[in-house]
C-alpha cells in the first residue's frame, strides 16, 4: 500500500492564501477609492482641484515607479518577497500620511508615497492571482470575486462607520486594513521560487512587450477604459453628498455595484465559453459610454440602481479581457511586467490625467465630469475594435 500523501485541501492552496491577501487589500481600498477624497475636504479642507492634485501625482509617477517595482519582482528569486516588503511599506506609509502630513504640500508629498507603495501591490497582487489559480485548485473568476466581496464589505460598512464616527474613522479603517494585508502576506504567502528557465524572445522584459503590437492595443484601449472611472472613483461621493445623498446609501451603492461585478466574476465559466475577452473589452467600453452619459445629469432616485449595475460591465467586463489577452501576450518570466505596463497606463498616466481633469469639472459643474468620462471610453472602444482583425485572433483558443 503506498503511502500517497493526501490532496492538498483548497482552503491550504497557493490560490486560497493569495485570495487572503487580496481581500485584506481591498477591503482597504474599498474605502480608500470612496471615503478619502471626502477626508482631504471635510479634516483638510482641500478643494476639487487639489483633492485631483493629490490623487493624481502618484497616479503619474506609475509610469516609472511601476516599472522599477516590476522589474525587481520579476527577478526575484522569491517572487513573494516584494509583495510583503511593498505592504508593509504602505502601512508605514499611510501612517505618516495620516499623522504627519498638514497642509497641501506636505498633503501632496506624503500622499504621493502612500498612493504609490499602494497602488504597486495591485499588479503583484494580479500576477500571484493568476499564477495560482493556473494550479486549479480555484478559478481566476472566483478568487477575484472573493476579494471584490471584500470591497463591498468595505463600501458598505465604511459608509455605517463614517455616518456615525465622521470621516476621521477613515484613518483607523486604513491602517487596520494595511496592517491586515501586511500580516496577510508575511504569514501566510509561501515562498514562491522564479522558475529557472531563459527568458523567452516572446514575453522577455519591457523591449519585447513594447515590441507586441497587440499589447500595446490592449494596454491603452483598455487603459482608458478603465481610466473612465476617474471621475467616479475620486468625486461620486462628493457629487452625492452634494445632492443630500446620506453616507450609508452612498455605501450601498457602490456595494451594489461591485455586488454585480462579483455575480459577473462568479459566472465566468458560463461567459467565457460563449464570448472571447476581445468581445468583453468591447462590451465594456459600451458600457462605459452609457453608464457615464446618463451619470452626467446627476440623476437620483431609482435609476441610480441600473447605473450602478453596470459595473459588472463597464469595469469587470473590460477588466477580464485584458487580464485573459495579458496572460496570452506575456510569458511567465514577464508577467508581472506586463500587469504592471497595463497598470502604468490604466491606473497610472490615464487614470492620473482622468483624475486631475475630473478635478478642475467638478469644481467648475459638478455631475458634468462624467460626461469626459464618456468621451474618454469611446475612444478606448473604438481603439479596442482593432482586437477583431481576424489576423489578430488565434483559432480554437480556449479561455481558462
Amino acid at each position: 500500500m503506498s503511502a500517497e500523501s493526501p490532496p492538498q485541501s483548497i482552503l491550504a492552496s497557493p490560490a486560497a492564501r493569495v485570495t487572503m491577501v487580496m481581500s485584506a487589500l481591498f477591503g482597504t481600498t474599498g474605502v480608500i477609492l470612496v471615503f478619502l477624497p471626502r477626508w482631504l475636504e471635510v479634516e483638510r479642507g482641500l478643494s476639487g482641484a487639489e483633492i485631483g492634485i493629490i490623487l493624481s501625482l502618484a497616479q503619474f509617477a506609475r509610469a516609472l515607479t511601476g516599472p522599477l517595482i516590476a522589474y525587481r519582482a520579476d527577478r526575484a528569486a522569491d517572487r513573494a518577497a516584494p509583495l510583503k516588503l511593498i505592504a508593509l511599506a504602505a502601512t508605514i506609509a499611510y501612517a505618516a500620511f495620516f499623522f504627519l502630513a498638514d497642509g497641501f504640500w506636505q498633503l501632496l508629498a506624503f500622499g504621493f508615497v502612500a498612493l504609490s507603495v499602494t497602488q504597486a501591490l495591485t499588479p503583484l497582487i494580479e500576477a500571484a492571482t493568476l499564477r495560482a489559480t493556473a494550479q486549479g485548485k480555484m478559478s481566476y473568476g472566483v478568487a477575484r470575486g472573493i476579494g471584490s466581496v471584500a470591497f463591498i464589505g468595505a463600501n458598505v460598512l465604511g459608509g455605517v462607520v463614517t455616518a456615525h464616527f465622521g470621516v476621521a474613522a477613515v484613518v483607523v479603517w486604513v491602517l487596520c486594513g494595511l496592517s491586515l494585508t501586511t500580516f496577510a502576506s508575511w504569514f501566510g504567502l509561501h515562498r514562491d521560487p522564479r522558475p529557472e528557465r531563459p527568458i523567452t524572445s516572446r514575453g522577455g522584459g519591457v523591449g519585447a512587450l513594447l515590441g507586441n503590437r497587440r499589447f500595446l492595443i490592449v494596454i491603452v484601449a483598455c487603459g482608458l477604459i478603465q481610466a473612465a472611472h476617474g471621475f467616479y472613483y475620486s468625486f461620486s461621493v462628493l457629487v452625492w453628498r452634494a445632492q443630500g445623498i446620506s453616507s450609508e446609501m452612498i455605501g450601498l451603492l457602490w456595494a451594489f455595484g461591485v455586488a454585480l461585478e462579483v455575480a459577473f466574476l462568479w459566472s465566468l465559466p458560463f461567459i467565457e465559453r460563449r464570448t472571447t475577452p476581445e468581445t468583453l473589452i468591447l462590451i465594456g467600453a459600451g458600457a462605459a459610454v452609457a453608464r457615464w452619459f446618463a451619470m452626467g445629469f446627476a440623476p437620483l432616485g431609482g435609476v441610480l440602481w441600473p447605473l450602478q449595475a453596470m459595473h459588472a460591465l463597464s469595469f469587470a467586463a473590460a477588466h477580464v479581457g485584458a487580464m485573459r489577452l495579458l496572460h496570452r501576450e506575456a510569458s511567465e518570466d514577464s508577467a508581472v511586467m506586463a500587469q504592471t505596463l497595463y497598470a502604468v497606463m490604466s491606473g497610472g498616466l490615464l487614470m492620473g490625467a482622468s483624475t486631475l481633469i475630473s478635478g478642475c469639472l467638478y469644481d467648475v459643474g459638478g455631475a458634468i465630469g462624467y460626461w469626459a468620462m464618456a468621451a474618454m471610453a469611446g475612444v478606448g472602444g473604438l481603439l479596442a475594435l482593432l482586437l477583431l482583425q481576424p489576423k489578430m485572433r488565434v483559432p480554437g483558443a480556449t479561455h481558462q
